[in-house]
């Protein structure tokens, strides 16, 4: 065990899976919101506003037990509704004075805060207007993430500009997450323009004199075929440029690839595109943050899929912590990259209620640690190979409100009663606490 000093180890979560507290310091809605009162479209009927973890009045608890596990770092990020609620225009200013207070609990406590501005929650007064099909998207984006360079740029080291972009899709497109449209042309246009506010937020950030660092998150779920079979190559290609490529090409490399661009005019799901939307992506950013939590494998034989279940079975097997290492040196050997690299979520989701030992009255979740154990030594693995990589996030501190499967998938190191929002620890938080120890004392 080898890290650098300075090494963040930190926790991560986002704003609507924890803060809570529904519309209270004058919060404006967010597309979660509206979303989740569709019947059916999030498991159990649970909402951001009820069902996360009133973080919101409870962060000084929260801020506790960071400090007791050790770590030094914090991913959070900000709810766009919570300081603007009608996404442009006037400030809330209770919004802002709950962000000013975290971040200087935070540097207070030693643990830096990395903060990220847009993760999925987009003000839904924003969403009226045509949300993130609409051209001028980028640029409500931009006014927003200016005034909080403006606000906080002098207390936060790391922002970063926009987390797992895909999700921009998902909810356009494929109608699983808010907004909960099933229009590919939308779509595209979508997470066209959410990487177009990236750029423009990378543009404000420049402007406006901030003192740290800032990056961009990009999950990487890398396909790989079954069997050697023609079409399970093939298929893999285009999942891997449906998905986490188009993406990256854009933000790592130089632009979307022949292939999607031939493949969505074929199909008429072609964006809207303008130079100008390329030139903003092309700003250099400071560092690369890549959530990593499985490789997918992928056939075209229906029969072979079903036996070989899902990304998230419950079988160990079907995890590949130790891939980690695998597929972030891949990117960085082909975009070439020469900044720095943070590891900004991994972690083990649990499907469905972890029991709780009555001897120990806690969470056993031996199956985490095996995992966080796996992913963290392919970590070691990567430092030891000389990669630059500055720190590692564990997804999460806390069960929450996990976005369409409600309070249904415990990712957390500290089990959350959602009844009565009382964190305790899991044997994982233990073991986690443990490992910073160790790794400090190397």
């Amino acid at each position: 065990m080898l890290y650098p000093r300075g090494f963040q180890f930190g926790v991560a979560t986002a704003s609507a899976q924890v803060e809570g507290c529904g519309l209270d310091g004058g919060r404006g809605l967010s597309i979660w919101d509206t979303f989740a009162m569709k019947t059916g479209a999030v498991t159990g009927g649970a909402t951001p506003g009820k069902n996360a973890c009133d973080s919101y009045r409870l962060f000084d608890v929260d801020l506790w037990n960071m400090m007791d596990l050790g770590v030094n770092a914090y991913r959070m990020s900000i709810a766009w509704s919570r300081v603007m609620p009608q996404g442009t225009g006037q400030l809330n200013q209770a919004g802002v004075d709950y962000y000013k207070r975290c971040f200087e609990k935070l540097l207070k406590a030693g643990i830096a805060p990395n903060v990220t501005l847009y993760h999925w929650d987009l003000p839904q007064a924003l969403e009226d207007r045509g949300g993130w099909v609409n051209r001028d998207s980028p640029y409500w984006y931009q006014e927003y993430a200016d005034h909080m360079f403006r606000l906080f740029g002098d207390i936060v080291p790391a922002w970063v500009t926009v987390n797992e972009p895909i999700a921009t899709y998902v909810g356009y497109g494929l109608g699983f997450f808010a907004p909960g449209y099933t229009n590919k042309r939308w779509g595209n246009q979508a997470r066209h323009n959410v990487m177009t506010a990236s750029g423009a937020g990378v543009e404000a950030f420049r402007a406006s004199g901030a003192k740290g660092q800032i990056g961009a998150v990009i999950d990487i779920w890398k396909r790989l075929p079954m069997t050697q079979d023609p079409e399970d190559i093939a298929l893999a290609h285009d999942e891997d440029e449906e998905n986490w490529k188009f993406y990256a090409d854009r933000l790592l490399g130089t632009g979307y690839s022949q292939y999607i661009l031939d493949k969505f005019a074929r199909e008429g799901t072609l964006m809207d595109m303008k130079d100008e939307d390329f030139r903003l992506t092309n700003l250099p950013i400071d560092f690369y943050g890549m959530n990593y939590y499985n490789t997918v494998p992928v056939t075209a034989n229906k029969e072979r899929a079903r036996a070989a279940g899902g990304n998230f079975a419950e079988d160990r097997s079907a995890f590949h912590p130790e891939s980690l290492s695998t597929v972030l040196k891949m990117i960085i050997d082909q975009y070439h990259l020469s900044i720095p690299v943070y590891v900004t979520e991994n972690g083990f989701g649990h499907q469905g209620e972890e029991t709780v030992n009555p001897a120990t009255g806690m969470v056993e979740d031996d199956y985490r640690i095996e995992y966080l154990k796996a992913a963290l030594a392919s970590v070691e693995s990567l430092i030891r190979d000389g990669v630059d990589v500055r720190g590692y996030y564990l997804w999460t501190l806390m069960d929450n409100f996990e976005w369409s499967a409600g309070n249904t998938f415990k990712y957390g190191l500290l089990r959350t009663d959602f009844e009565t929002m009382r964190r305790t620890w899991k044997k994982s938080a233990y073991w986690y606490r443990d490992y910073i120890r160790a790794a400090r004392q190397m």
